[in-house]
C-alpha cells in the first residue's frame, strides 16, 4: 500500500513540475521573445512603426498560445468535414440507395444491380 501512496506521490509531483514549467514558458519566455523582436526590429530599421507591428505580432502569438486549449476546442465545434450539418444526438445525415431489381427475380432474393 506503501508503493501506491508514493507512486500516486511521484505521479503528482511530475504533474505539479509540468505545470511550473508550462507557467514558465507561457509567461517568462514569451515575454523575453516578445520583447527580443521588438528590440531587434526597431535597431535593424529604426523605424517606430516596424517595432510596433513587431510588438503586435508578438502578443497576438503570445495570445494565441495561452488561449491554445480554446482554440483547439472551437475548431472541432465550427468546422465540419465536407460541409456538413452539425450532427445532433449521435445521428449524422445519411446516405441511401435505390436498388432496383433485375427483371425476372422476386423482390428480395437477391439478383440486385448496384
Amino acid at each position: 500500500m506503501q508503493d501506491m501512496v508514493l507512486l500516486a506521490d511521484a505521479i503528482n509531483d511530475a504533474n505539479v513540475l509540468g505545470d511550473r514549467v508550462n507557467d514558465l514558458l507561457t509567461t517568462t519566455v514569451m515575454l523575453l521573445m516578445v520583447t527580443v523582436a521588438t528590440i531587434v526590429t526597431w535597431q535593424k530599421s529604426k523605424s517606430i512603426l516596424a517595432a510596433g507591428g513587431a510588438l503586435l505580432g508578438g502578443v497576438a502569438l503570445w495570445y494565441a498560445v495561452v488561449n491554445a486549449p480554446a482554440f483547439r476546442d472551437s475548431v472541432g465545434e465550427t468546422i465540419k468535414p465536407g460541409g456538413a450539418p452539425p450532427v445532433t444526438e449521435g445521428r449524422g445525415p445519411a446516405v441511401v440507395r435505390v436498388v432496383d431489381p433485375v427483371a425476372g427475380t422476386w423482390p428480395g432474393l437477391g439478383g440486385e444491380v448496384l
